[in-house]
């Protein structure tokens, strides 16, 4: 009896094992399970993050580039008072429609020329005009002043744009100020809000105008007194700012709100675009917001960017919902398995491989670790000499990380030595390897190079590359790397030697100002290839 207990004994003690085994491997399957989602969690972020800092880019550029090309089409403009000295209305008038705005340059109303009218000459002005056609031109508003400027041609001489006709627009501050710079800098200058004398009764918008002087011609310009007395008027283009947003951002009206300030203070004075305003307004996402600033002429404007939910929900990987499902039903299948077929055999091979990777792999970058660069290295010196090439060790580490892990934390840290070992392997051959051996320092194995000239070449090019900013989950960084080389067999006939020339090479690179490439002083006794 006292045997059958005992054998009663042992099988409950082998199920209660059993049951603590399969309970364990369930848990940390499910651990392992919710580390993974979490991954997948926080890569679904930074994938919308990434779209939204795209979009947000993608809106300044292409916004930076229209107006660069407003303001060229303005120059060419002058360039053709320039070249004709007299331009009619006729001239003007088909130089405009050849442009084709409303095809290629959606958002201008219309490109003018305001003349420069002194109060001398103010009724002749106004007879010639009125004998063009225009029996009811005058400048407006009405007054005595010593100098008027009067928009005398504006093309496509639309309903809308025949109300500024004969406008004097040095009446209004606003335009005034960027007359005068204009007038005097000889560069193209814009106002601040305004609205537009073209507006009527309903739907007004706010505006702004871009001027660029136009001089007599053969006059000097080389100094402002010089070139206020040559000037001849103004080219300049009215802009109303939703038709110019929409020309430029109307696909993305229902992705993103987009907030345009005449300048780097944001107020209701300077606000000159709201898209919720056309597309109504709707929740943001705290998250996803970002500021950015274009130059315009002489003024810089803000753009504030925002994404509302549905930004993100029609980005949003369903890759998280996945890894969670699939997950819990893996690691239910696993204990399962394990309650089953327990087979310590299959899990020391797991173990073994994972140990592998492990010792022979950096965790963080992937990369091959100091033991698998040991190895390959002796490969690479058996080679060398066996056929008689030379090889390189370059010993990198890298300036101005430190600051990066105190300032931003050790998750900015890692995520930037991430991307260093993503530049360092794309300088790399096939051949070659680049490693990490801890911290902020890398070695790139060079298996055959010509010379000492071809070793710094690449070692150029690897700095180059590592000093150009990186762009972390919306953080800029600057950093650089300080270089060492060593090359086989003149600075070492082994892999110690070689690695002990490099580093010394890399503190002398560090002691010489940083940033900068320094190849090991000295040979090796009989150093010969």
């Amino acid at each position: 009896m006292k045997h059958a207990e005992a054998r009663l004994q042992a099988v409950s003690n082998l199920f209660h094992a059993r049951e603590l085994v399969t309970a364990i491997s369930l848990i940390l399957a499910l651990f392992v399970t919710y580390r993974l989602w979490a991954a997948a969690e926080h890569t679904a972020e930074q994938t919308v993050q990434t779209a939204f800092n795209f979009r947000v880019r993608e809106i300044s550029d292409r916004m930076q580039q229209r107006v660069s090309i407003y303001e060229q089409t303005l120059r060419a403009t002058v360039a053709m008072f320039s070249v004709a000295g007299t331009v009619t209305r006729e001239d003007f008038r088909t130089f405009v429609h050849e442009l084709q705005l409303e095809e290629n340059y959606p958002g201008i109303q219309g490109i003018a020329f305001a003349a420069l009218v002194p109060a001398a000459e103010k009724a002749r002005h106004i007879a010639e005009v009125r004998n063009q056609g225009f029996p009811r031109y005058t400048i407006w508003p009405e007054g005595k002043r010593d100098v008027y400027s009067t928009i005398e041609y504006i093309e496509p001489f639309t309903e809308r744009n025949q109300r500024a006709f004969g406008y004097d627009m040095l009446t209004e501050p606003n335009r005034r100020a960027a007359m005068e710079l204009a007038r005097d800098t000889g560069e193209t200058a814009v106002t601040g809000k305004v609205t537009l004398v073209q507006e009527g009764d309903t739907d007004v918008q706010p505006g702004f105008l871009m001027y660029a002087p136009v001089y007599r011609r053969g006059t000097s310009r080389d100094t402002e007194a010089q070139r206020r007395a040559a000037l001849a008027g103004w080219v300049y283009a009215p802009f109303r700012m939703n038709d110019f947003m929409r020309g430029l951002v109307g696909e993305y009206e229902d992705e993103l709100d987009i907030e345009v300030y005449a300048s780097v203070d944001r107020s209701e004075a300077t606000k000159l675009f709201d898209s919720s305003v056309l597309a109504g307004p709707h929740s943001s996402h705290p998250d996803l917001t970002a500021i950015e600033r274009i130059r315009v002429a002489d003024k810089v404007w803000t753009l504030a960017m925002t994404a509302p939910p549905t930004f993100e929900h029609a980005r949003r990987s369903d890759r998280p919902l996945l890894v969670l499902q699939a997950g819990i039903s893996i690691s239910l299948m696993v204990a399962l398995l394990i309650w089953l077929f327990l087979d310590d055999r299959a899990r020391a091979l797991q173990a073994a491989h994972q140990a592998m990777q492990l010792a022979l792999y950096d965790t963080l970058t992937g990369l091959p670790n100091r033991k698998l660069l040991d190895e390959r290295l002796r490969q690479a010196i058996a080679n060398a000499r066996r056929h008689h090439i030379r090889l390189a060790l370059l010993f990198i580490d890298l300036d101005k990380f430190k600051p990066v892990n105190d300032n931003f934390g050790h998750a900015y840290g890692d995520l930037l030595l991430k991307e260093v070992a993503k530049r360092l392997q794309n300088c790399m051959r096939e051949s070659d390897t680049a490693s990490r051996l801890g911290g902020d320092e890398f070695v790139a194995l060079l298996s055959e190079i010509e010379d000492e000239q071809a070793a710094v070449l690449v070692a150029n090019k690897i700095l180059g590359l590592l000093t150009e900013p990186y762009d972390i989950a919306g953080h800029s960084f600057d950093i650089s790397a300080s270089i060492g080389i060593a090359i086989f067999p003149w600075h070492g006939l082994d892999g110690k030697s070689l690695m002990k020339q490099a580093d010394a090479a890399m503190y002398d690179a560090k002691n010489n100002g940083r940033s900068n490439v320094k190849v090991a002083q000295g040979n090796a006794p009989d150093a010969k290839v």
